[in-house]
């Protein structure tokens, strides 16, 4: 932004004082950009025509460049804007900024800040950062046209004498901490020097003045009012100066970016407390499966006890990692070690679903705890994603399900078992039927029904006559092989479900098996009874016979079996 006549002087030589102000400037507008993460800026020459601004100024990908070559400055805003950005131009020339308020053309309606930093020595351009502000319409017309706004002072400079007293410092200095020039001049800075920062202050004043070395700290500094004012601080050594042997501190303002700090640090403490004191295990790995954060809950699930770090254990110090505790982390295989071969067979799958295709899932898996205790728990993996789709690790949250595992089993064998005997109830056991039917064509079945057991009912009573079912399902099981499954269709009516047989001469065999199991007499409440059951045999030769046909040709089977009364298998017909 200048007048068409008007360029601004090339920067000092080398050791100037100016010269020497211009990394307080470049300091500055990093400061600048850090505080303002969204603002839209241009770059320009000495004779105020835009460049584009250069790669060394490290922009985010947030800040927007409004032009990048072509025009001048004062071309963006629109025209009665113009006289004020044209006297912070010229005031630029003073003292290397000036800030001004306008309007761009291009949103005639929004008030916004410009502030200007001679950045030539650093970066070979005038830097003009713009952002929104509180000034309307209405502020604008009841001050005076063309006049530079107020600037509050973000860096300023003092001299000392070699003692730390201060010589001589700026408005800016005095503007930023509040005080008097009698106040300030004459008076020895270090008391004013935050206690907690005193010994970093005292032993780079040292080294400046020993070695003649720059020296830059971080401090926080009392202003007139008693508050602290956070400040990067940078010293000069020019003690061998003639005129005025002095050592320059230039101090930029980092309240800001200090208040964002600590901002962060405060819910990141929260963030650490929600996490360690929440009841649900986190787990957190990098792409290459690396532990990257876990909590003490997730160790308290998966082994019972917090206590299991190994020696010599490191808290993760991951850049970007969630706050931790200051436990140690412990490895993926140090923390999955107590779930079964399945589980981690499982959980081996899951994560690599979720590093290579970067979708989760959620899965239930076993753990064996420490003398055999059993543990049900539900991991919840997804996968950790950067705006481009890169995937750069894994998140998981991690909680014990025993309980409502236990229960759900529970609830599933009620619905499939039979509560008196302990076999498949009869739609569990017609729904194996269907399963193995839709698998395999050599499938038998035997129907089962116990003769005369009314009469078990009728002379004993119904105990008795549950005790003769249990029995009998008991012998059936111990003749059964392992494969095979029993059922109860209801009353006295039994139905085995033979896996795995290649002919109808082993599926007689089976069913001769168990009714000689059968057979005998059974002790029950009140004397025994003798034991005799019908046995029907049906075995797949049509691959198209349904669970329900397949079942209705072995009870027609077991009628006529029923009918010889000899309890001898009768194969369907």
């Amino acid at each position: 932004m200048q007048r068409s006549n008007e360029t601004l002087p090339s920067p000092k030589p080398a050791r100037d004082e100016q010269e020497e102000r211009s990394g307080t400037r470049k300091r500055a507008a990093a400061a600048l950009l850090r505080e303002h993460p969204d603002a839209m800026l241009f770059a320009c020459e000495s004779d105020g025509h835009i460049v584009p601004p250069p790669d060394s100024l490290e922009l985010s990908g947030r800040h927007r460049v409004l032009a990048t070559e072509g025009r001048t400055g004062i071309d963006l805003c629109v025209a009665e804007d113009r006289v004020a950005l044209v006297n912070a131009w010229m005031r630029l020339k003073e003292g290397g900024v000036a800030q001004a308020k306008g309007r761009l053309r291009s949103d005639p309606d929004r008030w916004m800040t410009v502030r200007l930093l001679d950045l030539r020595k650093a970066h070979g351009v005038v830097l003009n950062v713009v952002w929104p502000c509180d000034q309307t319409r209405d502020d604008e017309q009841n001050s005076v046209p063309g006049v530079i706004a107020s600037m509050p002072a973000r860096f300023c400079t003092r001299k000392q004498d070699q003692e730390g007293s201060v010589l001589d410092c700026d408005e800016a200095y005095l503007q930023m901490f509040g005080y008097t020039r009698d106040e300030v001049v004459g008076k020895p800075t270090f008391e004013r020097v935050h206690p907690d920062d005193q010994a970093r202050v005292i032993e780079g004043w040292i080294a400046t003045v020993a070695s003649a070395r720059t020296q830059m700290y971080r401090i926080r500094m009392k202003r007139h009012d008693g508050s602290w004012l956070w400040v990067d601080t940078t010293l000069h050594n020019f003690l061998d100066d003639e005129e005025q042997p002095h050592v320059l501190s230039e101090c930029i303002d980092v309240s800001a970016e200090m208040a964002a700090q600590e901002a962060l640090q405060d819910r990141e403490e929260l963030l650490r407390k929600l996490i360690e004191e929440m009841p649900d295990g986190l787990l957190q790995l990098d792409s290459e499966r690396n532990v990257v954060f876990h909590n003490t809950s997730l160790v308290e699930i998966l082994h019972g006890s917090p206590d299991i770090a190994p020696a010599g254990a490191q808290p993760s110090d991951e850049e970007g990692s969630p706050p931790d505790s200051g436990s140690p982390v412990l490895s993926l295989a140090e923390l999955s070690k107590t779930l079964t071969e399945g589980a981690l067979e499982t959980l081996d799958a899951v994560l690599e679903q979720a590093l290579k295709e970067g979708v989760g899932e959620d899965v239930e898996l076993e753990a064996t705890l420490a003398f055999g205790q059993q543990r049900n728990v539900l991991m919840k993996v997804r996968p950790l994603q950067r705006d481009s789709g890169v995937v750069t690790g894994v998140i998981a949250s991690v909680q014990d399900v025993t309980d409502s595992a236990r229960a759900r089993r529970e609830l599933e064998k009620r619905a499939a078992f039979d509560a008196l005997t302990g076999a498949h109830n009869r739609a569990s056991i017609m729904d194996a039927l269907t399963r193995e039917l839709d698998t395999s064509d050599e499938t038998g079945v035997i129907y089962l029904d116990l003769d005369r057991f009314k009469s078990v009912n009728d002379t004993f009573g119904h105990a008795a006559g549950d005790e003769v079912l249990v029995d009998v399902a008991e012998r059936v099981k111990a003749a059964m092989r392992s494969s095979d499954d029993l059922g109860r269709l209801g009353g006295d009516e039994f139905l085995i479900l033979l896996r795995g047989v290649p002919n109808l001469e082993e599926a007689m065999s089976a069913a001769q098996r168990i009714s000689d199991s059968v057979r005998g007499t059974c002790g029950v409440l009140g004397g025994s009874v003798e034991l005799c059951a019908s046995v029907g045999v049906a075995f797949v030769e049509d691959p198209t016979l349904t669970a329900e046909e397949l079942v209705k040709r072995a009870d027609a089977a077991m009628y006529r079996s029923k009918e010889q009364r000899q309890g001898l298998p009768v194969l369907a017909a």
